[in-house]
């Protein structure tokens, strides 16, 4: 019988969720009656004069069925099984027992980047095309084994063999399975990282008013704040002179950046000047400018003030508190007239400007104290904006403090986390300072950090805060939460021995909430390495497991 008539005889079939999905001319009925006799786990058996091998690939389960026959080497695969092999996603390989590779499918190749058909395993390792033969292997052992394998072009792969023994339970030939895990592990990777993201979104994607996202950084989550952009998205687009009051920090520029960018005038620039920065004789130059030998020192062609140069777009005078009395008085007069007149000139200059001014101080009280004209305030006060203080707007931390960790990322590369009970204590805090404040505190927590994520030792060594902060928390199960994390042991002694038994303390209370002491180290924000010494140090003797 010729070889050509054998592999007539020779036939493969697919079943996947016990559907035949690819199959060649195989009869029904011996088809069937293996199906019937194959067990799940099963890679060979006979059936009626049939040798069947199975292998299993993402595609499903490849039935092999070929008659008690050996054939050659040279022509062991007909054009069928062929075809089959070259349909898997996966790479797959064929060696002899000698370790000889007598076929590789398509997919392979390209995983691979080599061509290894005719060679031998030993020889390409050699040459140092690849790291390791799984052939070789599985030859050895004439067991299943799977590795992981780096070939030339850099790439890892997780690589599985199989033997195939032949009716004498002889090694015959080794199939492998070869699966590119280089592009697997970047796409978990880049899961993890699109979740911590997706967290970051979610926070943004609420507190971001439809139009408020042009060119405003403005974090509008709570009641309050809302409220807030709710009354500047009204007025934005008339010219009306706004007063923002507020405490330090809270945002006083972000607001008008807010109300510029939706006004006619967000096409031209806006220009901002501290009151209280610059020195009497100086502010009065910077906002009216001045003729060319107004006072000594003048520059030779004079200059434009701050009200010219912003012309057709918005001013913002911060800290008007602090501006004094007589240059209030030619401030009103660009309010009433919309015109300056540089120092040294007699000559009124048109402006079109629109004025906001902010404050942390108590104008009305300044008018009654005779330290801030009455004219200016009720000119000035037109459209009042008062922003509240951060910690009347706790909803608005969280989502603060996520958009601070996303700039940091992009300024200086340091992409940070911050646990839900790290989080808990940073919204439960007064901020004095308010989002400012809030931002530093954040930046410094994420330059200083020496762990990917931040967690409550960390936030509370810098805020120098104690279990107390959490009594503003919404709920007894959110205070609990925090109370067992944050640690306020007393003790007695010298500094040095009252230190080193609170350090003792927490480490203690670190290993018997962690399961490792991999895991206690990167709660407490050092080491593993440092944590172990101090429990040496400590004579802690409790069994900890130094693994995840």
């Amino acid at each position: 019988m010729s070889i050509t008539e054998l592999h007539k005889e020779e036939h493969f079939f697919i079943v996947k969720n016990e559907e035949v999905m690819i199959k060649s001319d195989i009869q029904r009925e011996l088809l069937e009656k293996i199906i019937k006799q194959y067990q799940k786990g099963t890679e060979t058996f006979e059936v009626e004069g049939y040798f069947i091998h199975v292998l299993e690939t993402s595609q499903g389960s490849l039935f092999h069925v070929k008659p008690f026959i050996q054939y050659s080497h040279i022509d062991f695969m007909n054009p069928l099984s062929i075809k089959v092999l070259n349909s898997i996603s996966d790479g797959v390989t064929v060696c002899d027992c000698d370790g000889k590779i007598l076929f590789q499918n398509d997919n392979d190749i390209e995983i691979v980047g080599i061509d290894l058909m005719g060679r031998y395993a030993k020889d390409v390792i050699a040459e140092g095309l690849m790291s390791d033969s799984i052939s070789m292997k599985v030859i050895e052992s004439k067991e299943k084994v799977t590795i992981l394998q780096t070939f030339i072009n850099g790439k890892c792969f997780l690589v599985s063999g199989k033997p195939i023994f032949d009716e004498h339970g002889e090694l015959q030939y080794v199939v492998a399975i070869t699966r590119d895990m280089t592009q697997l592990k970047l796409l978990e990777k880049e899961v993890k990282n699109l979740e911590v993201q997706n967290e970051n979104f979610k926070n943004k994607l609420q507190a971001l008013h439809k139009k408020e996202s042009v060119k405003s950084s403005l974090i509008a989550v709570s009641s309050a704040m809302m409220q807030v952009v709710k009354r500047v998205m009204r007025i934005a687009e008339v010219d009306s002179t706004v007063l923002i009051g507020g405490e330090s920090g809270v945002g006083k520029e972000e607001i008008t950046k807010l109300i510029h960018a939706n006004s006619r005038r967000n096409d031209k620039q806006i220009l901002t000047i501290n009151c209280s920065a610059i020195p009497e004789n100086l502010l009065e130059s910077e906002l009216f400018g001045y003729e060319a030998g107004a006072f000594t020192g003048a520059a030779r062609g004079g200059k434009a003030g701050l009200f010219e140069i912003a012309s057709g777009g918005t001013v913002f005078l911060d800290e008007i508190g602090e501006m004094p009395l007589l240059l209030q008085a030619k401030l009103l007069r660009v309010l009433q007239e919309s015109e300056v007149q540089r120092i040294g000139s007699g000559k009124p200059i048109p402006i079109d400007v629109r004025i906001i001014a902010a404050t942390n101080r108590n104008l009305a009280e300044m008018v009654r104290q005779g330290e801030f004209r009455e004219d200016l305030y009720y000119r000035l006060n037109i459209i009042p904006i008062e922003i509240p203080p951060l910690r009347q707007r706790r909803q608005d931390i969280i989502p603060l403090v996520n958009r601070f960790l996303a700039v940091i990322g992009e300024k200086y590369g340091i992409h940070r986390t911050i646990d839900s009970s790290a989080m808990k204590i940073l919204e439960s805090h007064d901020w004095p300072g308010n989002v400012r404040q809030l931002k530093n505190m954040v930046e410094r927590i994420c330059l200083l950090a020496t762990q990917p994520e931040i967690t409550v030792y960390i936030v509370q060594q810098e805020l120098d805060s104690n279990p107390t902060i959490a009594r503003d928390l919404e709920n007894s199960v959110q205070i609990q939460n925090i109370q067992e994390t944050v640690i306020n042991p007393k003790f007695s002694g010298t500094l040095k021995e009252q230190v080193a038994a609170f350090e003792k303390q927490i480490i203690k209370e670190a290993l018997s909430k962690y399961p490792s002491i991999r895991q206690a180290a990167k709660s407490l924000g050092c080491d593993q390495s440092t944590l172990v010494r101090k429990i040496q140090k400590f004579q802690l003797t409790r069994q900890i497991s130094y693994k995840d």
